[in-house]
């Protein structure tokens, strides 16, 4: 089962990963999945109720075409670096996430 670490890991970085979607993604991704990944954390379901809500809605989230996967931050009101920037933070914070559950989908 997940620790509560992994659990707040997981939290934090579907949020930041929100952020950058919601101001970046230009409407073309579903914003109810992550949010609804912290809910499921915050909720007080049991573990392993969350953690299969986690891993399925993981699936749906980064595994098919038009996923997560897909998403790069091209345009920004600043500087190309600043994309380049913006486009590690988002792999950054979807490794953390692969890095946790990767243990449960393998």
């Amino acid at each position: 089962m997940l620790g509560k670490e992994e659990m707040l890991q997981l939290r934090t970085s579907y949020i930041e990963i929100g952020k950058l979607v919601q101001r970046y993604g230009h409407g073309r991704y579903n914003l109810s999945i992550l949010m609804g990944q912290v809910v499921c954390i915050d909720s007080n379901e049991e573990d392993n109720v969350k953690l299969q809500y986690l891993l399925d809605s993981y699936n749906s989230m980064f595994c098919f075409k038009e996923g997560l996967d897909e998403f790069a931050v091209c345009e920004c009101d600043e500087s190309h670096e600043r994309c380049i920037e913006l486009n590690q933070r988002f792999r950054r914070e979807s490794q953390k996430i692969w890095d946790i559950l990767k243990k449960y989908i393998l």
